[in-house]
This record gives C-alpha cells, structure tokens and sequence, in this order.
C-alpha cells in the first residue's frame, strides 16, 4: 500500500492506494478531536503529492525524470471530489519520487534541488 499525507486546520488527511491501479485511489479524512473518518474516491490516480484546504485540494503526479509535474485542482461537493482544473506545470529541475509535502494548504514540491511553493 502507498501512502501521503497533507495537514488542514484541524483534520490529517491520507491519500491511498493499494499497490496496482486497480484498486483506486483514496483521499481519508481524519479529524483527531472526534475521532471521525471519511474517505472519498481521489479525482487523481496515485497522485505523489497533496495538500488541502477546507473543501479545495490540488494534487500532483509526477512525469518520471522529466521537469514536469501535472497540477490538479479539485473541489469537494458533498461526497464527491471533482477536478476544477488540470494544467502541465514546469518545474526548474527534475520532479523527484515522493516530491509533493502538503501542510495547511500549501503543497511545497521539490524539482531538482528547489522546493517550489503552490497554495490551494
């Protein structure tokens, strides 16, 4: 199983998958002080980076030793995740395997030796 993990406000989000494609991609919410957990299908198949904010998120997925990433933004309605938008970011070095950090709504992903900050 792979694993990310992003923080917003008072919640730990998880984006999951079991090792094959097949088995889809999920982003869980957790929120520590009630114990409460969601999962909702992700609108990205195994993104390598994510971060989020309220009911907005953006992932990435890497383009393999290229010095591109995709950048998908997505809303939350209801129980659904639903791209917003989807763009081909440049990035000033080569994406590296597990590049994407997210920390309360800012996704800091790193190219070569430069971390490059993207707020959701």
């Amino acid at each position: 199983m792979h694993r990310r993990a992003a923080t917003g406000d008072d919640r730990v989000w998880l984006v999951w998958y079991p090792g094959s494609s097949r088995g889809g991609t999920y982003l869980t919410r957790i929120t520590p002080a009630t114990g409460a957990v969601t999962s909702y299908r992700s609108p990205l198949q195994q993104p390598d980076g994510f971060a989020v904010r309220g009911n907005r998120a953006i992932l990435t997925r890497r383009d393999h030793n290229k010095r591109s990433t995709e950048l998908v933004r997505a809303e939350l309605d209801g129980d659904t995740w639903s791209v917003t938008s989807r763009v081909r970011l440049r990035t000033p070095g080569r994406v590296v395997l597990r590049c994407g950090q997210g920390r309360d709504g800012f996704l800091w992903l790193r190219a070569g030796d430069t971390w490059t900050r993207i707020g959701v």
